[in-house]
């Protein structure tokens, strides 16, 4: 049992979380969003280090596959180069403390893990609506126009992996609410939720994202053939079939939007080091057909391999691999099942987009570091189980 001080603790950094999840929606900065996030989740994640019952324990396989994939980091940082390489190789240990705050915040005492990511997702549905509303109504953007959030998801797809990745979480973290207090203004709260995810998601016009919940729907229905995975299924078809009937170039400009190109790109860049990769200084991909130069290949995937080498990209797939791997063996839990679905909603997102790994707290480290972050949950949890029956 958790001592007060400790208590406390675990509250400040379930606090953190909370403003990690939800503060970019109402913060009208980044430098104040990251200061939060310092002062009320990696400061309580980093006194949580000198407590061997509060901090994870290293040996668990998510704690040292991130540890040799950071170290791996660091070196080609060292060897290869940074614009700024201090700053750069604080960013390990800044995804390292997240880790160990979203650890610590699991154990407040009063809120779960589920009830904070539900209660998050179900602020994150409200935030969704209103930014559509602004958008459209308040600042007058025609409905062609391609959704941003309000606040800090300023850009349209690392807001729509953010939200996605909300909706994904509200769905199957959903708590039954037959025996809440207010049920009536709970279900409205929740419809209206569900109403902004659908049209934030549908106005943010991302492909890589219907794309991906797709599949995240599809393979959810796949693990867990319940009647609302079908429902849900069902719904996200009949809104795709309603926007291709009433304008069909919504969903089909822009081809494939010179993706495969980009790719290739990538692919190129990562045979000309494919040990240590190109580090962490600027690079660029020429479209000749755009006569234009893009800083990255579109796919978070080829990202890590041309700055990190195909090492950097082995253990980056092995610590993926690690956490599907926990998400199965949980599949039947709600967390077990919320993590395979957030993986599968990730993998084919970051396909068709992702701007790196190794920067400050942003919209994608939803689609990036907050699997691995359930994951590591999950795996203390277990851990957890283990230990009790020893005795």
């Amino acid at each position: 049992m958790l001592i007060k001080q400790d208590l406390w603790l675990a509250r400040c950094a379930a606090l953190g979380f909370m403003v990690f999840l939800l503060a970019p929606w109402v913060l009208p900065s980044n430098k104040i969003y990251h200061q939060l996030i310092i002062a009320l989740l990696w400061l309580p994640a980093l006194l949580s280090l000198f407590r061997q019952d509060l901090r994870p324990d290293w040996r668990l396989p998510e704690c040292w596959l991130y540890l040799l994939f950071s170290a791996w980091a660091l070196v080609v940082i060292a060897l290869q180069g940074a614009p700024d390489p201090w700053g750069k190789a604080k960013l390990p240990l800044y995804v390292g403390l997240s880790f160990v705050g979203i650890w610590l915040a699991g154990r407040n005492g009063r809120w779960s893990v589920e009830q904070l990511l539900f209660f998050a997702a179900l602020l994150g549905g409200v935030g969704a609506a209103y930014s559509w509303l602004e958008f459209y109504w308040l600042q007058g953007y025609g409905f062609g126009s391609r959704l941003s959030a309000h606040g800090l998801w300023d850009t349209p797809i690392p807001a729509a992996h953010a939200v996605g990745v909300l909706a994904i979480l509200g769905s199957l973290l959903l708590p039954d609410l037959r025996r809440a207090r207010h049920y009536l203004l709970v279900y409205l709260l929740v419809g209206l939720s569900a109403l902004g995810f659908i049209l934030f998601l549908v106005s943010s016009q991302t492909r890589g994202v219907w794309i991906a919940l797709l599949a995240t729907l599809l393979f959810t229905c796949a693990i867990d053939l319940k009647r609302q995975h079908v429902v849900l299924l069902l719904l996200v078809f009949s809104v795709l079939l309603t926007v291709f009937f009433i304008n069909a170039e919504f969903l089909l400009q822009r081809g494939a939007s010179y993706r495969p190109q980009l790719w290739q790109g990538g692919i190129d860049l990562i045979q000309q080091n494919p040990l240590m990769g190109l580090g962490f200084d600027v690079y660029s991909i020429t479209i000749p057909e755009l006569a234009r130069n893009f800083k990255h290949p579109h796919n978070l995937f080829l990202d890590i391999g041309v700055r990190l080498g195909l090492i950097g990209l082995a253990l980056f797939m092995l610590l993926w691999g690690c956490a599907a791997w926990r998400g199965w063996r949980h599949r039947h839990k709600p967390l077990g099942k919320a993590l395979l679905a957030l993986l599968v909603f990730s993998s084919v997102s970051l396909l068709t987009d992702g701007i790196g790994l190794w920067l400050k707290p942003n919209a994608d480290w939803f689609v990036t570091w907050l699997p691995l972050a359930i994951s590591l949950v999950l795996a203390g949890r277990e851990q957890a189980v283990a230990e009790r029956s020893a005795y």
